[in-house]
């Protein structure tokens, strides 16, 4: 049977996903944050009223940080890291890769994570030790082993990070890889990287981005790490993760030392 903490976390996904749905497609009133490339639809907030009104019904001791507004300090050991709309700038584009990210740490660790690709209607979820899954089906990283073969995912980010992101991420492994693909979605990418369609996915973002692909990655069979190889830092606002396949790891981590 289920767990309580995963039964409501695909729960809070599915019905975030509903509402999202409900704005898309139409056109949006964009609420900037810094500047142009950084801003929230009426989706975002909505959908993070749904997820957080869930979590909070459920675990009303729980911590609770989320990307546009909320941010609940109970002092729990758990802390759920919640992205409603992970892809904004996709979603009010009206293309198809953005999902709700929600992710449980315990002691700062992941320990559970969920994925909702709201518009392929592709639930993915892991818990530590038990594996990942699609819609219920069980998934698995690719097996590509060499960086020569692989399709990798980047993320180009906000106004402010798109010079550090092409200096750290894509010139390094530009030259080294088959493809890189710009997906305009996180999560998105993590969960492919998951199931096995890209091969790794460098990446420096905001804990609520990365936490629910972190565990959905390494419970598939594919490893995390920060450029030095160390684990991730999920204690910090933004972490450097470096996923990927597991095979195609060290690989990855060489040539970003160059």
């Amino acid at each position: 049977m289920e767990d309580k903490f995963l039964k409501v976390a695909k729960q809070a996904a599915v019905e975030a996903g509903k509402v999202i749905m409900s704005f898309y497609g139409q056109d949006h009133k964009l609420m900037i944050k810094t500047d142009h490339t950084d801003f929230a639809t009426q989706a975002d907030l909505a959908a993070e009223k749904t997820i957080v009104g869930i979590i909070t019904k459920n675990f009303p001791s729980h911590n609770i940080i989320a990307e546009e507004k909320v941010r609940i300090n109970n002092r729990s050991t758990f802390t759920w890291a919640i992205d409603p709309v992970d892809g904004t700038i996709s979603f009010a584009s009206k293309m198809p890769f953005f999902a709700v990210s929600i992710g449980l740490l315990e002691n700062n660790q992941p320990v559970l994570g969920v994925i909702y690709h709201v518009t392929q209607n592709d639930l993915y979820w892991a818990e530590i030790g038990k594996g990942a899954y699609l819609n219920g089906r069980k998934i698995a990283v690719s097996k590509t082993n060499k960086l020569k073969n692989s399709v990798i995912g980047l993320g180009i980010g906000g106004m402010s990070r798109r010079k550090d992101k092409l200096k750290n991420y894509f010139y390094p492994l530009l030259e080294k890889v088959r493809y890189i693909y710009m997906l305009g979605g996180g999560a998105v990418s993590l969960a492919f990287v998951a199931r096995g369609f890209l091969d790794a996915l460098p990446n420096t973002a905001w804990i609520w981005d990365q936490a629910a692909g972190g565990i959905i990655i390494t419970e598939a069979g594919g490893k995390v790490s920060d450029r030095s190889g160390n684990p991730v830092d999920w204690s910090a606002d933004k972490a450097e993760c470096i996923a990927s396949n597991g095979l195609v790891h060290n690989e990855v981590l060489e040539a970003l030392k160059k």
